[in-house]
């Protein structure tokens, strides 16, 4: 072969291998601009799914929530209720029991504090709602030992999205109470399991277990000759046997496994406060804190931890 024919021949393969070349870095242009644009489109269609469900919502009870900086709710939670009797036991051994029907309406605002995706998510995030109905019964075993088993079912919304769930409850606390002085105090435990069975996706639950102490002491703050007002406190633990995962950022979800509660109040003895229409058996604050730090929050007090 001469040389010009080798040359050409040269020539040839290599504009060959060259518009090999091109093709190649095309197709891997294309792959790599799909993968970048395709984690985007996701996280802009598929909703951030709550986490911080109805069901924990209503177990929380009223008032202000912080999970690691990045997540907030705010909860209120009313509990209309009627009582049947009078827990009591007799000299001569009868008993008499206490039914308590309730009615606990509750609404959730949550909200996701996560700055590094700015634009994705709605600032006003979601909005939650249910209505249970629960029925509990106050057992007197001796003249200073008690229990409450309880019962509770519902059911619960995001507002405004086709997300929705039955929502369950069961309980059972002890009260084991005490007299020194003028000091009325109180040691409890409960035990219990709540979860939900949601439309879409999977069911969950949890099994807690708490002890506490609760004290009154008699105060002449607003004391009348017809209503004694009562300085109430406690300090409770409450552990999470079925760990709670909550959301804390895009992609990450972390556990709550415990949490301390302690808080004040003031109440009137043997007859509730009246506002208005509304009647509590006292009023007061607490303070929930994880021994992680997960969990922070303000609640408000409307009763003695022996109930719902």
């Amino acid at each position: 072969m001469n040389a010009p024919s080798l040359i050409a021949t040269a020539w040839q393969k290599d504009s060959g291998m060259a518009h090999k070349r091109k093709l190649l870095l095309s197709i891997l242009y294309l792959l790599i601009s799909a993968l970048l644009v395709s984690p985007a489109q996701s996280l802009a269609q598929e909703p951030i799914e709550p986490t911080l469900h109805w069901a924990y919502a209503s177990f929380f009870g009223t008032g202000w929530y912080k999970i690691n900086d990045e997540r907030s709710a705010y909860i209120l939670r009313m509990s209309p209720r009627w009582t049947s009797g009078k827990a009591q036991l007799h000299e001569d051994g009868r008993r008499d029991i206490a039914y308590t029907f309730r009615v606990p309406v509750t609404v959730g605002v949550n909200q996701l504090d996560f700055e590094d995706i700015p634009g994705i998510l709605d600032p006003n995030n979601f909005t939650t709602a249910s209505l249970n109905f629960s029925l509990d019964a106050d057992i007197p075993v001796t003249s200073t030992f008690s229990i409450r088993p309880s019962a509770e079912v519902g059911y619960g919304t995001v507002l405004d999205e086709s997300a929705w769930a039955w929502t369950y409850r069961t309980d059972i606390r002890t009260r084991n109470h005490f007299q020194s002085g003028k000091l009325d105090w109180a040691i409890l435990f409960n035990l219990g399991l709540m979860g939900y069975e949601p439309n879409t996706g999977d069911s969950d639950y949890f099994v807690y277990a708490a002890a506490g102490l609760e004290f009154g002491y008699p105060v002449s703050w607003f004391t009348s000759a017809n209503s004694q007002t009562m300085f109430y406190w406690h300090l409770s633990y409450v552990d999470f046997l079925d760990e709670i995962e909550v959301q804390s950022s895009i992609d990450e979800f972390d556990s709550v496994a415990n949490f301390w509660q302690g808080g004040f109040a003031l109440g009137k003895k043997d007859k509730p406060i009246n506002i208005w229409f509304l009647k509590f058996d006292r009023l007061g604050l607490a303070y929930n804190y994880s021994t992680t730090g997960e969990l922070r929050g303000i609640k408000f007090v409307f009763r003695s931890l022996y109930e719902l």
